[in-house]
């Protein structure tokens, strides 16, 4: 089975809390889909019958719920977006054949011409996410530019965008801000700011003071 060359993926952000996530396969390619997911916030079930320990480890811990068991079609029906993870090209094609009869988004690893949507990698600090992709063509590629992109984007850019929302929040909210010329002024003065050599001197607590004292002088 091949893919369209008239296909194409497009990228969208979901909020995972709305539907809950069934991840078939129990082996090392599970345990990295299932992290990725819990990343944001997931409601995860696995179900295969064998589990690898890690797997078995976050679901002592309540993280996520195991079904010990072989794939059934019945178990797709209170799930909307599937993850299939397994090596077994029968299962896989099998999972693609019940999930397009019950219309249920699919991903298989590995296999983008199974695929409904594929997963980009993705360098995540705090609220900021950073995700690219090849279409499915060259993940090795990507796995370069993820590379890059986690030292481009340093840890402390999870501070950066908390501040960024408050700020965000202080400028709409303010009603000396009052026409879209002052808030893009107010914002601009926002990127002047050197965050690196702030944070390093500052606690974010008093990094939002020192931001609207900003603000009162606009």
């Amino acid at each position: 089975m091949k893919r369209s060359e008239n296909s194409m993926f497009f990228p969208v952000l979901i909020n995972l809390n709305k539907y809950p996530c069934l991840v078939i396969g129990g082996g090392t390619v599970a345990y990295r889909k299932v992290t990725t997911l819990q990343n944001f916030k997931a409601k995860v079930t696995v179900v295969s019958p064998k589990i690898c320990k890690s797997l078995k480890e976050l679901s002592k811990r309540n993280k996520i719920k195991i079904i010990q068991k072989s794939y059934h079609k019945n178990l797709l029906k209170n799930f909307e977006i599937i993850f299939c993870a397994t090596d077994n090209h029968e299962i896989n094609l099998s999972v693609y054949e019940d999930c397009k009869a019950e219309k249920k988004l699919l991903n298989v690893a590995d296999v983008p011409e199974l695929c409904d949507f594929i997963l980009p990698a993705v360098v995540k600090r705090g609220d900021l996410s950073i995700s690219v992709s090849s279409q499915g063509k060259a993940p090795f590629y990507i796995s370069e530019v993820k590379n890059k992109l986690n030292h481009v984007f340093p840890s402390y850019y999870a501070d950066i965008i908390d501040i960024a929302g408050d700020f965000r929040a202080n400028v709409l909210a303010d009603k000396k801000l009052n026409t879209s010329k002052k808030k893009n002024d107010a914002f601009n003065r926002f990127f002047e700011i050197n965050w690196k050599k702030v944070l390093e001197k500052n606690s974010k607590k008093k990094t939002q003071e020192y931001l609207r004292k900003i603000l009162k002088k606009l």
